[in-house]
């Protein structure tokens, strides 16, 4: 999952927020989170529709795309995919089990 802010009137995206923002010495704090109206856009054209994920322990509003025709997903199985796996060393390494226990969804 990738996230798109605006620093200094720059904008990033990245894959991994902490490390970009640990890269730049700043905190989540100094950065205005921004959506993409372009893939909003583009989304809306097909059968997805959007939600946004947020989590008890932060600020960050994750959008996330998922089938109008389907009921929504549980939070681990929209994020399985981006689970840590301490073994291969892969995945995004804030999405552990106990992380998605914070998550929710907003709308």
């Amino acid at each position: 999952m990738t996230i798109t802010f605006k620093y200094n009137g720059k904008q990033y995206t990245t894959n991994n927020l902490e490390k970009k923002l640990n890269k730049l010495g700043i905190t989540k704090n100094d950065i205005e989170l921004l959506g993409s109206q372009y893939r909003i856009v583009e989304m809306e054209e097909t059968d997805k529709r959007q939600v946004i994920i947020r989590s008890t322990e932060d600020d960050i509003r994750r959008i996330c795309f998922i089938s109008k025709d389907k009921s929504r997903p549980t939070i681990r199985e929209l994020f399985k995919s981006h689970m840590w796996d301490p073994i291969t060393k892969t995945g995004v390494k804030e999405f552990t089990e106990e992380y998605l226990m914070t998550l929710y969804y907003e709308n």
